[in-house]
């Protein structure tokens, strides 16, 4: 591998594998754009040492940091003892960093050009790639993503982001047994365009931990982050757990030791396919509720109704917190003790006959004052007042709850929900016991450990499920549908009343061969 000196904005020094010139014909006047400012976070030095050290630094190791930044990853392989010619580094920014010398550094260039020209193979790679949709990046940037894979994988769609881009190919430059230590988003966990990915580097390492703090790893920044730390590339896999820490100083200090395979660390676990289990999106589809625009005004207690002296035909039954899902069945008694708690359960929905009230045409006249008409949600309204997207569906979910995502049934003919919960529609006709015994396949424990894997978690401890990721979970199909409905009353009854494990059990009887395939999964993951 020889060194060049080319010209891109001023002299630098560039990594050529082939012999020529980086890249600078392809760019104009030799400049790439560069990534937007807010997608790059630099990483503290303390978690940069704490990365290196986890994925254990040996003097024979070669070693790459494919968007080093100001250096920290490459100041903290200094510290640990590697010259210069063990360690690469690669920026697009020009401009030099205080660790430059420390390094073989390749400035000027796209890493996705690099990477595709290199025949270098690396033993470690550490990065804090930048965050941000490919979509959003220049067209240059974007086109050198493209070019490296043209396939339809979509992990180089522009739907993905660059970090997604950025891992997937630092893997093409690993060999074999080699390491990775990567500062990745929340989205790790959660993100439809990088399943592909996450089942590759869960099942091409030996083993693969993923560290999350519930405390911001960075300084100022609110996001949630993950560190991933994957060893023994291409190697039969043994092990693949999430490591959970209460504070970013816990998790610094775990990254340096060996986390033993305990209790403390949580198995990703995913159900094979079989003809027992089937995927939630083939049975049901799962979509927000109605978007109101304006929730001050469009949504209203029971005393704020009395008060703008509405008529009920002007208004629809909603549920529109997850607080309010308060059993296995929404009936129409839960609901109205919803409305006599005085509960935003009402949602202004008047229709051509409400409209002859004077009442409702002041309640009108007042919205045309207090709603942001040129707003985008109502400005793209004929009439602003009419909310479009309200379904029914068989029953509502909230995708931030604490004990996992349940199902509350749909009793009362009129109920919708709104954007705050998640609607759910069975794709065939299915009677209410058929409803029930698929709810409760979603309480056992198989789809519990999946619920895991997909988890988005903020630093603040809040977890987050999106449609997408309910849609993608694989239920084990029910022993019994007679029945049904009494058994997943009883079960969400005690989910309600915080006792978990009991309701899971439940749950796990009620599905093909549960109790076995539960004990099977167990010792599968010990």
């Amino acid at each position: 591998m020889s060194l060049h000196s080319i010209r891109l904005a001023g002299s630098v020094q560039a990594l050529s594998s082939r012999g020529s010139p980086a890249f600078s014909a392809a760019r104009p006047n030799g400049l790439w754009s560069l990534p937007p400012s807010e997608c790059k976070v630099y990483t503290p030095e303390l978690l940069a040492d704490a990365m290196v050290r986890a994925i254990d630094p040996d003097p024979n190791d070669l070693w790459l940091d494919p968007c080093m930044g100001p250096g920290a990853f490459i100041s903290a392989l200094r510290k640990n003892g590697l010259g210069k010619s063990r360690i690469v580094g690669v920026d697009i920014d020009v401009h030099p960093s205080a660790e430059d010398s420390a390094a073989t550094t390749v400035r000027g260039v796209d890493f996705f050009e690099w990477c595709a020209s290199t025949d270098k193979r690396f033993t470690k790679i550490v990065a804090n790639p930048p965050y941000v949709a490919l979509c959003k990046l220049e067209h240059d940037l974007q086109r050198s993503v493209q070019r490296f894979h043209q396939s339809e994988d979509p992990t180089f769609a522009l739907r993905s982001n660059y970090w997604c881009a950025f891992l997937s190919a630092c893997l093409s430059l690993l060999k074999r047994e080699g390491s990775i230590a990567f500062v990745l988003p929340a989205a790790w966990d959660y993100a439809l365009y990088a399943r592909q990915l996450r089942e590759k580097v869960l099942t091409s390492f030996k083993s693969v931990e993923v560290h999350r703090s519930q405390e911001p790893l960075f300084p100022g920044v609110r996001e949630g982050r993950v560190v991933l730390v994957a060893k023994g590339y291409l190697q039969v896999p043994e092990h693949a757990g999430r490591i959970n820490h209460s504070t970013a100083a816990s998790l610094i200090s775990a990254l340096t030791r060996s986390i033993p395979h305990s209790a403390s660390t949580k198995a990703y676990a995913t159900v094979a396919a079989n003809s027992s289990a089937s995927l939630f999106g083939d049975l049901f589809s799962v979509g927000i509720g109605c978007v109101t625009g304006d929730v001050n005004y469009f949504l209203l207690t029971e005393s704020q109704r009395l008060e703008h002296n509405l008529p009920t035909t002007a208004l629809r039954p909603v549920v529109s917190k997850a607080r309010h899902l308060m059993a296995s069945q929404m009936t129409k008694p839960i609901w109205e003790r919803l409305m006599r708690a005085d509960e935003r359960i009402w949602l202004f929905s008047p229709d051509a006959h409400a409209l002859r009230s004077s009442a409702v045409r002041a309640y009108l006249k007042q919205g045309e004052k207090v709603c942001n008409l040129d707003g985008y949600k109502l400005r793209n309204r004929d009439p602003w007042y009419e909310v479009p997207g309200i379904r029914f569906g068989m029953g509502f979910m909230s995708g931030m709850t604490s004990v996992g995502p349940w199902l509350a049934l749909r009793s009362m003919r009129s109920l919708a929900a709104t954007n705050t919960l998640y609607v759910v529609t069975a794709k065939k006709r299915m009677g209410m016991n058929e409803q029930a015994a698929w709810a409760l396949s979603l309480l056992s424990s198989e789809t519990r450990r999946q619920v895991r894997a997909q988890l988005r978690c903020y630093p603040d401890g809040l977890t987050k499920l999106e449609p997408h990721d309910i849609s993608g979970l694989r239920l084990l199909a029910p022993k019994r549908i007679a029945g049904s409905r009494k058994t997943y009353h009883q079960a969400i009854s005690l989910l309600l009343l915080g006792d978990t494990e009991a309701a899971t059990a439940i749950a796990d009887r009620s599905v093909v061969d549960g109790n076995k395939r539960v004990a099977s999964a167990r010792e599968g993951t010990a």
